[in-house]
């Protein structure tokens, strides 16, 4: 999948119909569904591009003008183009007006409702955002992060950044229920299709979300009320940061890419309050921090989680904690550019720039866990009066929509998590607002009490591992969660030709976007071979919606079941080698962004006869398939449960704030006095978290656990 950001979209009118109801309107722009003898070069009065649809699928070629063009202050081209026929009229212009269909030959209709005056773009807005691109973004994001490289590295003048403007094919598109729209994109495949270094921006509502104050812009409506100050400078910082991470790290986890474009954005300056943030807080319980969904809340989690590194480790070089546009080489400004320079991915990556921070620095940060376990205090209480506990930069509520945790889950989940006195078993185990015992990978669960004793403990249990199992024996074998990999495992077992290889496996793949191939070796190239099942039906496909099984006979989605509605099952598959095959391999394909679990291989024989399989080159892991299982169990709570004492894991701050924290898969808690917390307010918020490792680390695992009133004394 493409690394896209989502945003919100307000309503519109439906003067749209007039463009629906017959009414003349001009010719429209060219496009065509097969590539011109030459798509142009950057800087070009004109250049086609290759579209993908991604809800629709398909692509198709569009002329784009130069609407734009300057350069950096050290050298570096910058190019906007839009829609050829933009500047002329919005309906007609293809790729721009809403009611354009590129393949209105297959069920996708747009939306009807969709106003073109929506979609308009002007000459003064696209000279207002490249000015901003070519004046500060490029250099922002490129000092903070890392350099942008030549996309064609035979050409160094492919080094340019081209920004397209178009409005973007999405399921907003289509169905006009859906309430979000994709702001922008990164697509690495555009180096490859056309040797340029391209992000895009949708061109939706232009006039309120371009500039710092759009009401009062030249393009303004001057009503504020629906403005979005600099919504659009902000995506395309963030755009920004995915491209040059395709040059430092293409494998890098979807949510530490996407938390640190959001950081981008962050850091030139732009507004980062509003729905990214409010998801977070809303649906907090749904949210896996390092298991990317693509929704809101998961860039919420992803760039809180970031800023709150940002700020712990110091902010700007100065110790000031709001950004100064300016790479300080020191305490946050260095330790975001060791994570997103640092090649291990996901925590892993984070705990070693972390590492090389403390030595670079002789800070002495804390672990990647331990500020994992802080921040989900902080999404909680953020006290401004705290140093430990707070986002300095945001106010979570106002910041949020309004919303934060509490309110989210008295109103929006219907009093979900909140208990008023005693919780003995009975009373416990019929809760009926009592959420369920699962615990998503680095994800948190926040539980209020109320008056359930004077004196309790916790009692919990976690599961201590979870495993996608093998089919047999102790190991199978397992493609990797990387992004933009090709991992290839070979059949050891000689073959050439009639053979039927049969293989066990277990998918969980991106439909549509991720495949897995098996693939024989004749006359010296590598061929795509059907799959069948058991039962001899075919289970790969050539169906090709975004270009990533141009080979045909690609395995993609859940092996057994609909995809993200049945749980994948270990099935037996089958291939025929063909005559004057020397060889055989079995091949996991990922784009950019969103992976999903992956692909295991168990149990291969050729003819009915076991045999054996090797990685040659590094990308599948033989493994046991579990994931262990690291339990966080916290107690949040206004003042001191264990008075006069300093407790094993109890930690304070200068705001009064109290957090106990314990760890591991059995947790019998001390004895906690609430007593101090008589009144209105909550006595106790139970923090529950799993923080996994192990080759697998994005299994959803269960817990359970108690609070039990506690006689005597402490």
């Amino acid at each position: 999948m493409r690394q896209s950001l989502t945003r919100t979209v307000v309503g519109t009118s439906a003067t749209a119909a007039l463009a629906m109801a017959g009414l003349a309107s001009p010719a429209l722009a060219d496009h065509s569904s097969v590539p011109p003898a030459d798509l142009g070069s950057a800087g070009d009065e004109t250049i086609t591009v290759p579209i993908n649809d991604s809800a629709a699928g398909g692509t198709y070629y569009q002329p784009f003008e130069l609407a734009y063009s300057n350069t950096t202050a050290d050298g570096t081209p910058v190019y906007v183009y839009v829609p050829t026929g933009t500047f002329e009229d919005v309906v007609g212009t293809h790729s721009l007006d809403p009611a354009f269909d590129h393949n209105p030959g297959d069920e996708f209709v747009p939306c009807a409702t969709s106003d073109p005056a929506d979609y308009t773009l002007t000459q003064g807005q696209i000279d207002y955002l490249g000015d901003e691109l070519s004046g500060q973004i490029v250099r922002v994001d490129e000092e903070h992060f890392g350099p942008m490289d030549a996309a064609d590295p035979d050409d160094p003048s492919s080094d340019s950044l081209v920004t397209l403007v178009y409005n973007v094919q999405d399921d907003s598109y289509y169905d006009c229920a859906v309430t979000s729209y994709t702001a922008g994109y990164f697509a690495p495949d555009f180096a490859n299709s056309l040797g340029m270094n391209v992000i895009v921006l949708d061109a939706y509502d232009w006039a309120n979300r371009v500039g710092s104050d759009p009401s009062t812009a030249p393009w303004g409506d001057d009503d504020p009320v629906n403005d979005s100050p600099e919504l659009y400078e902000g995506v395309i910082a963030h755009e920004l940061e995915h491209l040059l991470m395709n040059y430092s790290d293409p494998g890098e986890l979807s949510w530490v890419d996407e938390g640190l474009a959001d950081v981008a954005a962050f850091l030139n300056g732009y507004d980062m309050t509003g729905s990214h943030l409010t998801y977070q807080q809303v649906f907090h319980r749904e949210t896996s921090l390092t298991r990317w969904a693509g929704g809101l809340e998961n860039y919420g989690a992803s760039f809180s989680y970031f800023a709150y590194l940002w700020e712990q480790a110091g902010g700007n070089g100065d110790g000031s904690l709001e950004p100064d546009l300016e790479y300080d080489g020191a305490a946050g400004d260095l330790l975001i550019k060791l994570i997103f320079e640092e090649q291990a991915n996901s925590m892993d990556g984070v705990q070693s720039a972390i590492d090389a921070f403390n030595a670079q620095t002789g800070s002495d940060l804390r672990s990647a866990q331990d500020l994992f376990q802080d921040w989900a205090v902080t999404m909680y209480l953020d006290d401004e009066a705290s140093a430990l506990w707070d986002l300095e930069n945001f106010d979570l509520g106002p910041a949020s929509g309004g919303w934060t945790i509490d309110l989210a889950n008295n109103e929006f989940f219907d009093d979900r998590g909140n208990y008023q006195g005693a919780q003995p078993p009975a009373k416990w185990d019929r809760a009926a607002n009592r959420p369920s015992g699962t615990a998503l990978p680095f994800g948190v669960s926040y539980e209020k009490f109320r008056n359930p004793g004077p004196r309790v403990s916790l009692e919990f249990t976690g599961e201590d591992f979870a495993q996608v199992a093998p089919h047999s024996g102790p190991d199978h074998w397992w493609g990797g969660d990387a992004s933009q990999s090709d991992n290839t495992l070979d059949l050891a077992t000689p073959v050439t030709g009639g053979e039927t290889v049969s293989f066990w496996n277990w998918h969980f793949i991106e439909e549509g976007w991720d495949f897995g191939f098996v693939e024989a070796l004749v006359d010296g190239e590598w061929v795509t071979l059907e799959v069948t099942d058991a039962a001899g039906a075919v289970v790969s496909t050539n169906e090709d919606p975004h270009g990533n099984n141009t080979e045909g006979n690609g395995i993609t989605g859940t092996s057994g079941g609909e995809y993200f509605v049945d749980e994948p099952q270990y099935l037996q598959y089958s291939v025929t080698v063909p005559e004057g095959a020397t060889d055989l391999r079995w091949r996991y394909s990922t784009d950019a962004a969103y992976v999903d679990t992956g692909w295991f291989i168990d149990d291969v024989t050729v003819d009915g006869a076991a045999a054996d399989v090797v990685d040659e080159e590094g990308g599948w892991i033989e493994t046991d398939g579990r994931q262990e299982n690291n339990w966080s169990l916290q107690v949040i709570s206004t003042c001191d449960l264990t008075p006069g004492t300093v407790s094993p894991g109890e930690l304070t701050d200068e705001a009064g704030n109290f957090v106990y924290r314990f760890t591991g898969d059995q947790i019998s808690t001390y004895m906690l006095d609430t007593r101090c917390a008589n009144g209105p307010n909550s006595d106790f918020v139970v923090v529950v978290s799993n923080m996994p490792t192990g080759d697998l680390s994005s299994l959803d695992a269960t817990y359970d656990y108690d609070v039990v009133k506690v006689n005597g004394r402490r």
